[in-house]
């Protein structure tokens, strides 16, 4: 799934299953992870693309799933911030995913493709000034390991559900 998404023979069916994988992924680390470290990020807000995902499904005609993910859980604040670095992280393969479902499928930044616009052209200040935010923390609390650990179970995580359709 993961390999299809940036393939030339992605279809609706296939690029609506992707969605329909994250979708729970990216509700529960909104819902879960970011109250955690809402203190931290300061514009944690904006950074809500959970309406961007919904509003693609819809247009493309597919639902919501109600499945729980492992997302679903009290994080500490490091271990959050390394989940939210995979997550924000991916906003910036989003772009690239963006161009292949505009070419291949004809969906845009404003409709069908709005979760991979995601930031858009301030994509790359925000990845930067997250990245900021997190390294201020690390560095002030000494918690890199437990920060790298967070990413480490998002990665395999997203990987798990991408690979196994989130079954």
């Amino acid at each position: 799934m993961s390999q299809l998404i940036v393939s030339p023979e992605i279809t609706v069916q296939k690029y609506a299953e992707y969605l329909q994988i994250m979708e729970p992924v990216v509700r529960d680390i909104e819902l879960k992870v970011y109250p955690v470290i809402s203190n931290l990020i300061s514009d944690i807000n904006r950074r809500k693309k959970l309406s961007l995902i919904r509003e693609d499904l819809k247009v493309l005609g597919f639902s919501i799933t109600n499945i729980s993910t492992e997302f679903d859980a009290d994080f500490e604040i490091p271990f959050a911030l390394g989940i939210m670095y995979v997550l924000e992280g991916s906003s910036l393969g989003g772009r690239v995913i963006l161009k292949n479902i505009e070419n291949q499928l004809g969906f845009t930044a404003e409709c069908g493709a709005q979760y991979f616009a995601g930031y858009k052209e301030n994509t790359g200040s925000l990845w930067k000034s997250f990245v900021s935010e997190m390294v201020r923390y690390e560095q002030e609390q000494g918690c890199g390991d437990v920060i790298i650990e967070g990413a480490n179970f998002a990665f395999r995580l997203i990987f798990e559900y991408l690979e196994t359709g989130n079954k």
